[in-house]
């Protein structure tokens, strides 16, 4: 039996946006607690919608590792001569602060990039490109550098259902659908809601919809 645990829906028709010059800003998520020394909490989710040949500044604090997860469109991260698009991420590591430009390399149309923060210890500034196999249904794909930083993507068929042991008894997930809906933990879950639940050894999810994306991290409450 499920068992229903503590949680916190975050609706994305509730989401305020902050229309800048260069791009519109969504707070997903903001860790509103003092951030804990503990490596892999969670920080911040923010969601760019960066204009056509726009670019804008993400500000990261000294100890953050962040993850750009570009949703559709073609960015270039910090100045890399490498545009990256859907199926990719970039990871980032700051040792001390800085800014990181994401620049839309299209001239005819918007790009949407997830920016996720964590924090971390971190000795020297740097970065690395993975690349997801989304092309393949039904299987949760590793962001980044497998069980030593448990986060997630995947395609779902519709009705197709998944499930995930958590590594650590004291940890949470934060979770959200990227397209589509899901029942996630048995909580609807729609287009660009996030949500963080607590207290949970065993996730439980099912998709909704064809073509359905989920993300979510294991992080330490």
């Amino acid at each position: 039996m499920l068992v229903q645990t503590p949680s916190k829906i975050l609706r994305s028709d509730h989401r305020f946006w902050d229309l800048a010059p260069s791009a519109a800003i969504a707070d997903v998520y903001k860790n509103e607690r003092t951030v804990s020394s503990t490596d892999h909490t969670l920080y911040e989710v923010l969601e760019f919608v960066i204009y056509r040949d726009s670019q804008n500044l993400v500000d990261l604090k000294a100890d953050q590792k962040v993850i750009f997860i570009p949703i559709y469109g073609k960015v270039r991260i910090h100045g890399f001569n490498k545009v990256i698009e859907a199926g990719e991420v970039v990871i980032f590591e700051a040792a001390e602060p800085q800014s990181v430009t994401i620049k839309n390399v299209l001239d005819n149309e918007d790009a949407d990039v997830l920016v996720i923060k964590f924090h971390k210890k971190i000795t020297e500034n740097s970065y690395r490109i993975n690349h997801l196999d989304l092309e393949i249904r039904n299987k949760l794909n590793f962001i980044d550098t497998g069980f030593s930083f448990p986060g997630f993507i995947g395609v779902f068929d519709g009705r197709e259902e998944g499930r995930y042991i958590l590594r650590e008894q004291s940890h949470g997930i934060f979770g959200m659908v990227i397209n589509g809906a899901f029942e996630f933990q048995n909580r609807l879950l729609e287009n660009r809601d996030a949500v963080l639940i607590t207290d949970i050894e065993e996730l439980e999810f099912e998709a909704l919809s064809e073509n359905a994306i989920i993300l979510f991290f294991e992080v330490p409450e």
